[in-house]
């Protein structure tokens, strides 16, 4: 019933009554949100008639909301006085009313036999997931149905929390109290936390800044005997050069760590990284193949081997040897899988499938093949004729004619998607090109979207005003709205296009419809309007209208 008063309702938008029967039917089926839309449309509609609010009234009922039930159901009898139903209302909501105001269990259990109760829960963040579940539909069932049920369930978790809402909704100035004391609580709760977290913060830069004054008087004589200690000294003091950019000093550094301890192999990895900073690149790639072979040697951590492929493959792209570097990185990968060296493999695969593609252009070919494709056709040789096209294309991708000719050939086998999209390529490379306007069109046609063939016929006229096959396009889509014919894929695929929806939306429009229906001589004044008559001529065009 909704789905035909809403259809009923599309084709005239201004009668109350159908949205008072729609309105009805969303309450039947426990939609009180819906039916209160529907109820007050319904009331703005025709203000002085009963049943609209009577409708609202029901609505209201069905919510839970009593005082603005009895409102609705009194504002009715404002304008119809004694009108039965909007008396029935008010004694059911009374008498609901005196239901409610029962305490203790009863008085919750009332709370679990609202109508829409399961609107309720569906609308909270917290509740709604428990629907989901396959046993808490049927305990909700039972709730509403039966009044022992309560204590039954009374220790299950869900059914806690969906009183504990249902009592928020009941009494929302105490529950509101409680929250702002939760509030209140967290909050001082999260200020002693960051209060600590700034305290363990500053103790540990206390630590590092003694740390570090005791590492800046220490000297190369207090790690006599422990060349691994030495090592690390003179790497950290690299390491704070680099940050300075301070790059001669850091390779100084870096190097002295490596001579205490050759088997420290971050040091060539952090040396082959300034060597990058210095644009001596095939420095940098020694360094980055030494760590690799001396690091496999001593078994080093997998992460530093990882990282010398890593920076051996920027320094390959640096020299524009991307192969090398599309080897670098896959084997940096095979160490140790990150998100950036992914990404790193992927831009050089992109480059490197650029530079194929680009070192294939040949113009010269390129328009061999497109004469040889153009042959081909004259002959009805389309799959052939496509191939040789691909190869044009292949060889010189930004000839826009190609497209179009291919486009034919697509349109030649009946495939109407390939054909519309290469004629959606040829006009992403020259948007005047005529024929491809009227290709794109005839696809559009086969496609069932007329609107959108009309839009490229005119505008192929407005380019080439004589072009024929435009001329016959569109005459073929206009002869289609007065066919008489309904077509219900173009009529889907047309409610599908924003342009459609938003003709269908606008209010002149819509008045313009319904003067089609009730008073044509101002409907055709209303034609007069150049865009009023566009709109309307797309509309018959999509099918929606039919002058047949």
């Amino acid at each position: 019933a909704v789905d035909f008063f809403s259809q009923a309702i599309n084709l005239d938008p201004n009668n109350h009554v159908l949205y008072s029967n729609r309105s009805a039917s969303h309450a039947g089926l426990h939609h009180y949100d819906q039916a209160l839309k529907d109820a007050e449309k319904c009331i703005s509609i025709k203000p002085d008639w009963g049943k609209g609010y009577g409708r609202k009234g029901a609505a209201l009922h069905g919510k839970g909301d009593f005082e603005g039930a009895l409102k609705a159901y009194k504002d009715g009898l404002a304008h119809e006085p004694g009108l039965a139903m909007l008396t029935n209302g008010i004694s059911e909501v009374e008498a609901a009313m005196r239901t409610e105001q029962s305490s203790g269990v009863k008085g919750i259990g009332n709370l679990l036999r609202r109508p829409d109760l399961v609107d309720i829960i569906a609308k909270s963040p917290q509740l709604a997931p428990f629907l989901a579940q396959p046993d808490f539909p049927g305990i909700v069932q039972e709730l509403q149905t039966d009044s022992n049920a309560l204590m039954k369930h009374l220790n299950d978790q869900r059914v806690q929390l969906l009183l504990q809402e249902l009592l928020r909704m009941q009494n929302p100035d105490m529950f509101r109290h409680a929250e702002e004391e939760e509030i209140k609580r967290r909050k001082a709760k999260e200020e002693a936390e960051e209060a600590e977290r700034k305290r363990q913060l500053e103790e540990k830069k206390r630590k590092e800044a003694e740390e570090s004054a005791r590492k800046a008087a220490m000297t190369e004589d207090d790690f006599k005997g422990d060349p691994k200690g030495l090592s690390e000294w003179c790497k950290e003091k690299g390491n704070a050069f680099y940050k300075n950019k301070q790059f001669d000093e850091a390779v100084t550094w870096y190097s002295k760590a490596y001579d205490a301890d050759n088997e420290n192999i971050a040091v060539l990895t952090n040396r082959a990284a300034v060597r990058f900073e210095q644009k001596r690149y095939e420095e940098c790639i020694e360094d980055c193949r030494k760590a690799i072979e001396e690091g496999r040697k001593c078994r080093a951590d997998f992460k530093i081997i990882s990282r010398a492929y890593e920076r051996l493959g920027n320094a390959f792209v640096k020299l524009d040897k991307l192969q090398d570097a599309s080897k670098a990185y896959s084997d940096a990968l095979v160490e140790n899988r990150t998100r950036e060296v992914e990404k790193k493999l992927k831009d050089v695969q992109k480059q490197i499938d650029e530079q194929q593609k680009n070192a294939y252009i040949n113009p010269e070919l390129s328009h061999q093949e497109k004469e040889k494709g153009n042959a081909l056709v004259k002959e009805s040789k389309f799959v052939d004729a496509k191939a040789a096209y691909d190869e044009a294309i292949k060889r010189n991708p930004k000839d826009h004619t190609i497209y179009s000719n291919r486009a034919l050939c697509y349109m030649k086998l009946m495939e109407w998607s390939a054909a519309k999209a290469d004629c959606d390529k040829c006009l992403e490379i020259e948007p005047t090109f005529v024929r491809a306007l009227e290709r794109r069109g005839n696809c559009y046609i086969m496609l069932k979207e007329p609107t959108k063939a009309m839009a490229d016929f005119r505008k192929g006229l407005e380019i080439d005003p004589n072009n024929q096959g435009c001329q016959m396009g569109l005459a073929r889509v206009e002869s289609s709205m007065f066919s008489g014919k309904r077509d219900e894929q173009t009529v889907a695929n047309a409610m599908k296009d924003p342009e459609i929806q938003r003709i269908l939306q606008d209010p002149v429009i819509n008045n313009v419809l319904r003067n089609l229906q009730e008073n044509p001589a101002a409907a055709q004044d209303a034609l007069k309007d150049p865009v009023v008559a566009e709109r309307i001529q797309k509309l018959a065009a999509a099918g929606i209208l039919s002058f047949g």
